[in-house]
């Protein structure tokens, strides 16, 4: 007889005891974005969703959870801490950080309000912080991390002190909030300090990048990374990681990924992946690169070392790989100036214009090919100035981190997939990118075409610039973290992954970090403005679940947009997939699909869905989190 079931009939008969029961059986904790360290998006201990229940009985929206003081709602990602004792009994709590900087906790079967807080006056949004003002705040912006052992919530929000809303003089703060009521256990910790020549509140940041927490012989840290607003401010315009102390609750080292400019921390939100002896991994965006203190578009491990013995805690990049630099892929002399981030120069420069087309597209290059999967292809090279095509962060997403098998998997805007051996990165050299394919010989394996198949393009050219194309004339970057899962029938690692204006695509990764492709859906990222150059962002973001190694339990839950994202607020599809077995004609399966049921929401462009206690809860930009469960 199944747990939850022995314990449904325990609490049939006992009903004081229902709730408390029912939540031991059902929900399993969510503590950090992406689920775990590894950030493998993946939820092994789901026993109510499966291939055959889905199917068969399809899912519904149930309701839809309220974020506060938000028009869009929420950017980080739900969390989940079950049997909390709190003033109205044992609850599975969900906690939901709005942009205005309200924080909720409610009950995660329900919605229902438990508490509520206010943690400071948010930043207004304008074009001084987001070109296309999707967002009408700006506060607590990353996902925050929960520590089981003691209930309690790390958030990192950004406040307006003066409470004018003005980012000019705003500051981040580290919240500690108990999970059962929402109080503050210390005073708010202002976020401060220097790493070199950088200062972090020298100038506006982006502290988009989640929180992670990790346990090394018993000290607990919190870490957390960011961008900048303007990445190109010569000086002051660094990337940053940071590290909190639990034990003090102090901000205990800082580390600025760039003595130069850029490099900004950003993987559409995902955090630093954490392995087991506490080593991080973060992607790095723009930026300068000299192998030595800027790490620009770099693939970084981190080493923290706490303090000791009077000695303060350090925060270093240990080892890196790089595949090619700014200066080189965009042909530029010197970088852009004032570059507002998350602009993309690319995008931005083929846009029609007036309703006509652009001359970067009237005038491109049109290289025919076929693709690895036989079908015919367009290559299109815009037309533009050299100095145009920057903006290609190859940190637009985080890093798929095997640590089983010492792998990463990173991943960008070209939507080129780099096997990254976990244990020697290779310590990439400006003089290594003069010989591309050295530089890329100190790969786990070689690297693939990942989003797309635009034929037989090399992804590690002599020459960086030769992949400065868009396939059919739309983007192909790749912004959701790959998700991990370790498929029962292949027998092998597998990864899905969901790049801008393409479909969903599932990869074997072998022990030794090879990728070999295995299917792809029917469905597109942005179908409604796929084929009108260049697309439409951000593609997809997904999560998965199974029920340990059962093969038929184990399903794949999709968010992709109908338009662009990026630019306007749009519709969202949610679709759920058969993770195993492939449909008759060799696709990925579809298993339930909110198109054929007319469901509509708002597309929330960061943030993956949660799957829980047979419920999928899925981030809206109506300002709410929808609630999805089985059919009854």
């Amino acid at each position: 007889m199944k747990l939850w079931y022995l314990c449904l009939l325990i609490c049939t008969s006992l009903f004081a005891a229902t709730e408390d029961c029912l939540s031991q059986s059902i929900m399993v904790p969510w503590l950090t974005r992406s689920a775990d360290n590894s950030r493998s998006g993946w939820n092994p201990r789901e026993i109510q969703l499966t291939q055959a229940t889905v199917l068969s009985k399809g899912v519904f929206r149930a309701t839809t959870i309220p974020v506060i003081g938000d028009a869009r709602g929420m950017e980080a990602q739900p969390l989940i801490l079950p049997n909390v004792k709190t003033k109205l009994g044992t609850r599975d709590v969900m906690v939901l950080p709005s942009m205005a900087d309200v924080v909720r906790g409610v009950d995660a079967h329900d919605g229902s309000s438990i508490w509520q807080v206010t943690l400071g006056t948010p930043i207004t949004g304008s074009q001084s912080i987001d070109s296309h003002q999707i967002n009408q705040f700006w506060g607590c912006l990353s996902t925050g991390v929960i520590d089981a052992d003691t209930q309690r919530l790390y958030q990192v929000c950004w406040i307006s002190p003066d409470k004018t809303g003005n980012p000019q003089t705003a500051r981040y703060f580290m919240f500690v909030l108990k999970v059962a009521d929402g109080s503050q256990v210390v005073a708010p910790v202002l976020i401060q300090g220097k790493s070199g020549t950088q200062d972090f509140n020298g100038t506006m940041r982006k502290q988009r990048s989640s929180l992670v927490e990790t346990n090394v012989n018993g000290v607990k840290t919190i870490f957390g990374c960011s961008g900048t607003i303007f990445e190109t401010q010569a000086g002051v315009a660094s990337g940053y990681c940071f590290a909190f102390d639990v034990a003090s609750n102090t901000v205990s080292a800082m580390l600025a990924m760039t003595a130069g400019e850029g490099a900004g921390v950003w993987m559409a939100g995902q955090g630093a992946a954490a392995d087991a002896q506490g080593f991080l991994y973060v992607l790095t965006g723009n930026g300068d690169f000299d192998g030595a203190t800027q790490w620009g578009e770099s693939f970084l491990k981190l080493k923290y070392t706490s303090s000791s013995s009077g000695v303060p805690a350090t925060l270093q990049v240990v080892d890196h790989w790089t595949p090619w630099t700014d200066l080189v892929r965009s042909g530029q002399a010197a970088a852009p100036a004032e570059k507002l981030a998350g602009v993309s120069a690319p995008s931005e420069a083929i846009k029609p214009v007036g309703g006509g087309m652009n001359i970067a597209l009237k005038n491109a290059k049109l290289v025919p090919m076929i693709s690895d999967r036989g079908t015919p292809i367009l290559l299109v090279f815009p037309d533009m100035a050299s100095g145009n095509w920057s903006d290609e962060d190859w940190g637009s997403a985080g890093p798929a981190c095997i640590f089983p098998i010492g792998v990463c998997v990173a991943a960008g805007k070209d939507g080129i997939a780099y096997p990254i051996k976990t244990a020697s990165l290779g310590g990439t050299t400006p003089a290594d990118l003069a010989n591309a394919k050295a530089n890329c010989a100190k790969l786990a394996a070689p690297p693939v075409w990942l989003t797309m198949s635009p034929g037989p393009v090399d992804p590690c050219p002599t020459d960086p610039g030769t992949l400065n194309f868009l396939p059919l004339g739309d983007t192909a970057h790749l912004h959701m973290t790959p998700v991990q899962f370790f498929d029962p029938v292949l027998q092998s690692w597998t990864i899905f992954a969901w790049g801008e204006n393409s479909q969903l695509h599932k990869w074997a990764v072998s022990s030794t970090g090879t990728l070999t492709y295995i299917a792809q859906s029917n469905e597109f990222a942005s179908a409604d403005v796929r084929g009108t150059p260049p697309g439409g962002m951000p593609g997809g973001f997904c999560s998965g679940s199974s029920n340990g190694a059962d093969s038929n339990s184990a399903i794949l839950v999709c968010t992709i947009p109908y338009g662009d994202a990026n630019a306007q607020v749009v519709n969202g599809r949610l679709l759920v997939y058969d993770a195993v077995h492939l449909a008759a004609d060799g696709s990925l399966k579809v298993l339930w699909d909110s198109q054929r049921f007319a469901i509509q929401f708002l597309f929330n462009k960061f943030d993956p869905p949660v799957i829980d206690g047979g419920q999928i809860y899925v981030p809206n930009y109506n300002g709410g989190v929808d609630l999805y469960r089985l059919v009854p």
